[in-house]
């Protein structure tokens, strides 16, 4: 049985909420501010869940892209800790752990045995649910395979999927064409109304069509007809691809000075792509 104090944290962090709640009441029960950075750091507000996120790779923000980007996904749980059903201990993880004839992880600092998490917990809009791990491709060692094998089994024996995922499966394209208008979902903060996205959606749409006008030729004459500020049209545009009333290629890269290559304008939503973006 784990020491006294693993317990003592456990209950602590229970009682702050860490590993609980739903959607923008949901708490991580490790941060990112707990580790140290790997690369570039991003802070985006998931539009699923309404929460600020903070990632320290690109790739793992990219894969925040994809999940929050997914018309499948209801809601995704970020470092979802591995504790038995009444949030108090780690026995089940080391019980694993035993059973395998590996060690347990610990924390290095304190040397004390370490509550297990998974990197995402990701609940569909059927009800079934994923649990992912994500690593770099040239970090994955033997000890990282037997941490994720006692990682997998937890998640076994609840019925619940386990995968792994690197940057090599990330689609990168994809994720920074969602990069490019993720931030622009909510106009609230850009002062744009409903009225004046209606009114630049008329007057852009017959031209994006034809796709033989750049994306920017096409947002600039929109901004000078209707006498908005210069870019506004153009955020606009981002905006109507990131709530999918506009289905663009997510495949190849949007270059706003390119033709934007786009599917459909659906009259009501639409289905969207059938890949990353479902």
């Amino acid at each position: 049985m784990e020491g006294s104090t693993i317990r003592t944290q456990i209950k602590r962090w229970v009682k702050q909420g860490k590993g609980q709640g739903e959607g923008v009441n949901y708490t991580p029960w490790y941060t990112a501010k707990q580790v140290s950075s790997r690369g570039n750091t991003h802070r985006p507000k998931g539009i699923k869940n309404g929460r600020e996120h903070l990632f320290l790779s690109d790739w793992e923000y990219f894969y925040f892209l994809l999940l929050d980007w997914s018309k499948l996904i209801e809601d995704y749980k970020e470092q979802y800790p591995l504790l038995d059903e009444e949030l108090d201990n780690i026995e089940e993880t080391i019980e694993i752990a035993r059973e395998l004839n590996v060690k347990h992880p610990i924390n290095l600092k304190t040397n004390e045995l370490k509550i297990m998490t998974t990197d995402y917990l990701i609940k569909f809009l059927d009800g079934t649910f994923l649990a992912v791990s994500l690593k770099p491709f040239k970090s994955i060692t033997v000890r990282e395979i037997e941490k994720m094998e006692i990682e997998r089994i937890y998640w076994e024996r609840r019925g619940v999927q386990w995968e792994l995922v690197t940057d090599k499966d990330v689609p990168v394209t994809y994720a920074k064409n969602i990069d490019y208008v993720h931030s622009v979902y909510d106009l609230a903060n850009y002062h744009i109304s409903e009225t004046i996205v209606t009114k630049v959606r008329k007057l852009m749409e017959p031209n994006l069509s034809r796709r033989t006008s750049k994306l920017t030729d096409i947002t600039n004459e929109v901004d000078d007809r209707l006498g908005l500020l210069p870019g506004n049209s153009l955020t606009i545009a981002r905006h109507l691809i990131v709530t999918k009333k506009w289905i663009v290629d997510m495949e190849q890269p949007i270059d706003p000075n390119k033709p934007l290559q786009i599917l459909n304008i659906p009259e009501a939503k639409g289905e969207g792509l059938r890949k990353y973006a479902n």
